[in-house]
């Protein structure tokens, strides 16, 4: 669903009310004739053809205010759907950019952890040391400041001489899954790691 525009939004309910007072309209000037044929009619002598006709007057002046209780409601409902459109909308920009994250495709930033490790990393350990992360609640990683994505290649980065790994997500899980004994420091990479209340990570290199 695409956002609507204020000046769209302006123009359909300018549309709704035209609607809406030309039917109301319709039903005042029925009500008019109504009468104005009632005391027409009850100056004629014919007395069959007086009741008909008032009956007929009285069954299209019913169906005018049926069709304004009809273009009320509908009016109403408009409406609620345009002002629920902006709730519509902001689940829209949360998905999008959920995904933009996952992509890469934009710079990221959050609070999480930031891990120094300076020593070697073989490519199996790199590897083991990412899905510890992702399994660990990770939402986005950089490695020296490289955005690392579930595409990206592990061998890019092995045999460096050290590590400043950088994860958003959820500081309190990531630091105990990393920190504590038998975690992910102890297990896969010997370092230190520490919360960061703002990481900002960049968006993938192309």
């Amino acid at each position: 669903m695409l956002k609507l525009k204020a000046t769209t939004v302006r123009f359909m309910q300018r549309i709704l009310l035209l609607a809406f007072f030309l039917v109301f309209g319709l039903v005042l000037t029925n009500q008019y004739l109504l009468y104005r044929q009632v005391g027409q009619i009850k100056e004629g002598n014919d007395a069959g053809s007086l009741t008909v006709r008032l009956s007929q007057l009285y069954d299209d002046n019913e169906k005018l205010k049926q069709q304004l209780d009809e273009r009320t409601l509908h009016n109403t409902e408009l409406e609620d759907a345009m002002s629920s459109s902006s709730e519509t909308q902001k689940l829209i920009e949360k998905e999008t950019n959920k995904y933009q994250v996952i992509l890469g495709l934009n710079e990221v930033e959050g609070p999480g952890v930031k891990i120094f490790i300076n020593h070697q990393l073989a490519k199996t350990q790199l590897v083991d040391f990412m899905n510890a992360l992702r399994n660990s609640g990770s939402e986005a990683v950089a490695i020296n400041q490289t955005r690392v994505l579930t595409k990206t290649p592990m061998n890019i980065f092995e045999n460096k001489p050290n590590y400043i790994i950088e994860v958003i997500g959820d500081q309190e899980i990531l630091y105990s899954s990393l920190t504590r004994p038998g975690g992910i420091l102890e297990l896969i990479a010997n370092g230190d790691a520490q919360k960061v209340d703002n990481l900002v990570l960049p968006k993938e290199l192309k």
